[in-house]
């Protein structure tokens, strides 16, 4: 396999500080404890790239939205406790990820168990700056398959272990992150700032009930695919965030044994053929 570069470096994200009275009432951690019983969610994924073209979000409250305690048949579980319970999801979106999980058993090689996640729907109080407000984005932390093994999307975890267990763990991860991002306009990992080191977040705030399309101006995109060329197809290439010529020939030359007939700008079937596939080479 061709030399993989190295990571543009992602700070250490930092520890958690004590949960006090006006945290939970401003609603500000970054993670938090959505879908507690009389208590509103704390997590809040907030985006900064205008190229994609993304709507403005807004606030919803919870009595507007399902209640859910499986998506796609799977259970929840919220990640800082591994205990199951209920979220709340716009019921368009919620549609979508059950749509995704359906798909996870022919990606990943056999079936998922359970989805461990940060959380869904919080309460903005007013400041509505994210899809999380509207029951629209959801924060995956790992997915967890039938026969015990875990697609970990807690790279804070395990980026530092030994150079096996992170090669194989980060193309399953990056496998996902192709399934999700076939789905979903925005999704944002690891590689888009230090607060998705422990999940990843993906919320349909442009692509609404479409699949996704490709812009090669967003970050987030190209980004993604950057990684997927360098950790899947074993095509590397530096992990810019820019549409450049090296990563326009390497995404050819891996379009070209995937028989597509366009460039991956040019149409969206060349865009979701190179997602589809790439989801399926997480083993």
């Amino acid at each position: 396999m061709a030399d993989v570069p190295t990571l543009l470096p992602v700070p250490e994200v930092p520890a958690a500080r004590p949960i006090t009275r006006r945290a939970l009432l401003g609603g500000t951690l970054a993670t938090g404890l959505t879908g507690l019983t009389g208590l509103a969610g704390l997590t809040g994924c907030t985006t900064s790239d205008p190229s994609i073209g993304q709507l403005d979000a807004y606030c919803v409250t919870r009595d507007t939205l399902e209640r859910r305690q499986s998506v796609g048949g799977l259970p929840l579980v919220y990640e800082p406790t591994g205990r199951r319970q209920a979220f709340w999801f716009d019921a368009g979106f919620a549609g979508q990820l059950d749509t995704w999980v359906r798909e996870l058993a022919t990606d990943l090689g056999q079936p998922a168990m359970r989805l461990d996640t940060y959380g869904s729907w919080i309460d903005g109080r007013g400041q509505c700056d994210s899809w999380h407000h509207s029951g629209r984005a959801f924060d995956l932390a790992r997915v967890r398959l039938a026969d015990g093994r875990v697609v970990s999307c807690r790279y804070d975890q395990w980026r530092a272990g030994p150079a096996a267990e992170v090669e194989a763990t980060r193309r399953s991860y990056w496998a996902v992150a192709a399934g999700l991002h076939l789905r979903f306009a925005y999704v944002l990992t690891y590689l888009y700032n230090a607060r998705h080191a422990n999940h990843i977040h993906l919320d349909n705030g442009r692509s609404g009930p479409d699949l996704s399309s490709f812009r090669p101006r967003s970050r987030v995109q190209v980004q993604a695919v950057q990684a997927m060329l360098t950790y899947l197809w074993a095509e590397p290439v530096e992990l810019t965030g820019r549409w450049d010529g090296t990563t326009r020939d390497a995404a050819r030359r891996v379009g070209d044994q995937l028989e597509l007939t366009t460039d991956l700008e040019d149409a969206p079937e060349s865009w979701h053929g190179f997602l589809r596939a790439s989801a399926a080479r997480g083993d």
